[in-house]
């Protein structure tokens, strides 16, 4: 398990889905990873989600959700996320041409193929309430192979996955031998129509590698997200491996194992000290991977402008200020990114438009982003991107009065030199080629 730490803009999130393609299909040229890491998505088999300030262990292991029956009653039921999903797509599985698009099974159709289970359709629904005219909706629910590989170890029927509320007392014992509510039941039509489906190939269903990705893996409380899956990340102690060890899930009270076959990878940008620090306990069960700045990524003559002395300086300067994390990422410095600010500004094909450009970028992207590193202390991005890109207007005259009030001497205001905006009347383009001219 891997998390890529580093400033914004450094490629974490492409090294993560290069590391996800290489974990499952190790041959993979660097010129195919892109096609075969949406394919590896659309298949299931790499999950990516997102962690946000917000983002809970209901979110992500499982948590009540309301869902409408078949009937349209509303029911709260106990709802997988990713994390669960994840390791029931690990442990089953089945041959990626068993199932298909449009296929019917019984009553549904198949909607979405996934590696760990099938989004079915319902051909028509019926509804009490319906109000004339309108269409019939094609209600759609996912049926996970991990379940019905429940239900065949426990040597059920189909039968089973179908019990109205008349079959109340075999209900209420198929229940305590899976640990599914009671009310589970009244929406497991679905399930039953893909188990009788696979009982007729041998209930053929296999452990399949899968790659969770959790892109901003810090921006969420991770103690709160994991809970107590936080013990079952160690390799040694995940599904088979010699200290395996199970935990009950906090909802559905149901033991869980986390498969071997999958893995965990993270992306964690370190400028943010805002962010949720990664505490020693995940800390220990991931490997850091430092993805710093690359140079030799940004073009040295672009429109005239040496862009890589110019983005090498302004990271030399952060370094001297705050070490190594709170860098300037390569991304919005690298060619093919300031083409597409130039056409996206409107800006000529010419060198002219190319220097618009960059300034463009360096107004829109860098100044903000050292702005919000140093609070707003337009002193320090001085100092990192140069004094001549910046004016100072004093106000000593007003240090009498203010000191007559109490106060102390009133700072200088430094603020943006308006002659490198190329959207303003006086922008120099000239002077600003001067600071870092391309070699001839």
């Amino acid at each position: 398990m891997k998390i890529f730490a580093g400033p914004p803009g450094t490629g974490k999130t492409w090294q993560a889905a290069r590391e996800a393609v290489r974990i499952l299909l190790p041959e993979t040229s660097d010129a195919d990873i892109q096609q075969v890491h949406q394919n590896l998505v659309r298949e299931g088999r790499i999950i990516w989600v997102t962690f946000h300030p917000s983002y809970t262990y209901e979110d992500f292991v499982e948590g009540y959700r309301p869902r409408e029956t078949e009937s349209g009653n509303i029911v709260y039921q106990v709802v997988p996320g990713p994390f669960l999903l994840a390791c029931k797509a690990a442990s089953s599985a089945v041959s990626p041409n068993r199932f298909s698009v449009g296929q019917q099974l019984g009553k549904y159709r198949v909607a979405h193929v996934e590696s760990g289970g099938l989004v079915l359709e319902a051909l028509a629904v019926t509804r009490k309430d319906r109000v004339a005219g309108d269409e019939d909706l094609a209600q759609r629910g996912f049926v996970d192979f991990w379940t019905l590989r429940q239900f065949e170890a426990l040597g059920l029927s189909a039968s089973d996955l179908r019990l109205d509320g008349k079959k109340n007392d075999r209900r209420q014992e198929v229940s305590r031998l899976t640990g599914f509510p009671t009310t589970w039941f009244t929406n497991s039509s679905r399930h039953a129509a893909v188990y009788e489906a696979l009982q007729q190939d041998g209930f053929a269903l296999q452990s399949r590698d899968i790659v969770l990705v959790i892109d901003e893996i810090n921006r969420a409380d991770i103690s709160r997200v994991f809970g107590e899956l936080i013990t079952l990340l160690e390799h040694d102690k995940r599904q088979g491996q010699r200290e395996e060890r199970q935990v009950l899930l906090t909802y559905s009270r149901r033991p869980l194992a986390v498969p071997a076959n999958l893995s965990i990878i993270g992306t964690m940008n370190t400028a943010d000290k805002s962010l949720t620090s990664v505490d020693l306990a995940l800390r220990r069960r991931f490997e850091f991977v430092t993805v710093d700045p690359v140079p030799a990524l940004v073009p040295a003559n672009y429109g005239g402008v040496n862009v890589r002395a110019l983005f090498t300086e302004f990271n030399r300067r952060l370094t001297a200020l705050n070490g190594r994390d709170l860098l300037i990422g390569h991304a919005d410095y690298m060619e093919a990114a300031l083409e597409d600010s130039r056409q996206r500004s409107n800006l000529p094909a010419n060198d002219s438009g190319r220097v618009a450009a960059i300034a463009s970028v360096l107004r829109a992207k860098t100044l903000p982003f050292l702005d919000d590193v140093f609070r707003g202390d337009r002193a320090l991005a001085r100092f990192v991107l140069g004094g001549d890109l910046f004016e100072e207007a004093s106000l000593a005259d007003l240090n009498d009065e203010l000191q007559s009030l109490g106060r102390i001497d009133a700072e200088s205001v430094v603020t943006v030199a308006r002659w490198w905006d190329p959207r303003e009347d006086d922008w120099d383009e000239a002077a600003f080629i001067r600071r870092y001219p391309a070699q001839s």
